[in-house]
C-alpha cells in the first residue's frame, strides 16, 4: 500500500524530527522514527512492524539515520512556506549596502557551490548509513556462526576485528562530515549577512577554507570505503562456515586474493554489492576445493591478518 504521507511515522503517526523522532532506516528498508524502534525492541530483537522482519539490536541508534528522508521532508516545509507570486518581482535579498553586483555576484556563486556541497554531503552521509547497517548485519552474523562452530572462533573473530575497525572509521567519518555540512550550513548564513567589501573578502575566504575540507572529506569517503579486505574476508568466512556445518570435515582458505574495484565514484553500498558479486562467482571452485580437502582435513586453517593494527590505524582519519 502506498503510504501518502511519507513524512509521518507509519507506527506513531507523528512527523519526523531533528530529535526524538529521527528517521531511522532497517536493513530490511521500511523507516520508523528513532522512539517507534526503541520501544519495539524486546530482549535484543526487533520485529519490523511492517514485514515482520527480525532484526538484532539494543537501542535505536544502531541503525542509520535516513537522510534521504530528512532530505525530502525539508524540501517538502521549503515548497509549503514559497509564497504564490501574482506579478513579477525581483528576488527578495539581503540589504547590498556597499556591495557592488560583481560582488554581489560572487557571493551568489559561492552559495550555490556550497548548496552543491551539502547535497554531495548528504547523499555520501546516507551511504555511510546504508553501509554501516550492511556491516551491523554482517557482525551479527559472524556472532550467530560463532555459537553454532568452535573449530572456527578465531577464524570468525578476525574477520569481526576488521568490521570492528572499519566500523570505526565509518563513524569516525560520518562525524567529521556531519560538521563539515553544519559549518557549510553556517556559511550559508553568513553570506547571506555581508554589508562591505571586506567582509565579503573575509567570509568568502573563510567559506572557501570550509569548502576545501568538505571536497577532501568527500574524497575521502570514496576512497577508503568499503575497505576492499574487510568485506571480502567477511564474506568468505560466512560462507566457510557455512559449508563446513555441511561436512564433518572440511579444508578451504577464508581469504583470497584482492578484489579490485572498478569506478571510485560509485556508491559505498554498490561496491560492496561489487565485491560480494565477484566472491559468488567463485563459490562453485570454492565448493570443490572443500570437498577434496575434506578427506585429509578436520578444521579450517585460522585466518592471519599481517601487520592488522598498523595497516587499520592508518586510514582512521
Amino acid at each position: 500500500m502506498m503510504d501518502n504521507n511519507p513524512e509521518e511515522c507509519s507506527v506513531c503517526f507523528n512527523n519526523y524530527d531533528d530529535t526524538l523522532l529521527r528517521p531511522r532506516n532497517l536493513p530490511c528498508g521500511h523507516t520508523f522514527c528513532s522512539q517507534c524502534i526503541d520501544n519495539a525492541i524486546k530482549n535484543g530483537q526487533l520485529n519490523c512492524p511492517s514485514c515482520r522482519a527480525q532484526h538484532t539490536a539494543t537501542a535505536a541508534t544502531q541503525f542509520p539515520i535516513s537522510y534521504g528522508m530528512e532530505a525530502f521532508i525539508r524540501k517538502l516545509k521549503g515548497m509549503e512556506v514559497v509564497p504564490v507570486k501574482t506579478v513579477p518581482t525581483k528576488p527578495n535579498k539581503a540589504p547590498t549596502r556597499g556591495i557592488s553586483k560583481k560582488l554581489r555576484s560572487l557571493v551568489e556563486e559561492q552559495k550555490s557551490s556550497i548548496s552543491s556541497l551539502i547535497t554531495s554531503c548528504e547523499e555520501v552521509l546516507s551511504q555511510l548509513g546504508e553501509y554501516r547497517g550492511q556491516l551491523g548485519d554482517w557482525k551479527t552474523q559472524h556472532l550467530q556462526l560463532q555459537d553454532r562452530l568452535y573449530a572456527l572462533v578465531e577464524q570468525n573473530k578476525s574477520a569481526m576485528k576488521l568490521l570492528e575497525l572499519e566500523d570505526t572509521s565509518v563513524v569516525d567519518m560520518t562525524t567529521q562530515g556531519e560538521e563539515g555540512k553544519t559549518q557549510l550550513q553556517g556559511m550559508l548564513g553568513s553570506l547571506d549577512t555581508v554589508n562591505t567589501a571586506q567582509e565579503v573578502g573575509t567570509t568568502i575566504d573563510t567559506a572557501d577554507e570550509c569548502s576545501m575540507k568538505v571536497e577532501d572529506w568527500l574524497q575521502k569517503c570514496q576512497e577508503l570505503f568499503p575497505d576492499v579486505n574487510t568485506v571480502h574476508t567477511s564474506v568468505k568466512v560466512q560462507e566457510t562456515i557455512r559449508e563446513a556445518l555441511k561436512m564433518t570435515t572440511t579444508e578451504t582458505g577464508a581469504t583470497a586474493d584482492p578484489v579490485h574495484l572498478g569506478d571510485s565514484d560509485s556508491s559505498i553500498m554498490t561496491k560492496v554489492q561489487e565485491i560480494t558479486g565477484e566472491i559468488s562467482q567463485k563459490e562453485i571452485t570454492l565448493e570443490r576445493r572443500i570437498r577434496h580437502a575434506a578427506f585429509s582435513m578436520l578444521i579450517v586453517p585460522f585466518v592471519r591478518v599481517p601487520d592488522l593494527e598498523i595497516k587499520r590505524t592508518s586510514r582512521v582519519i
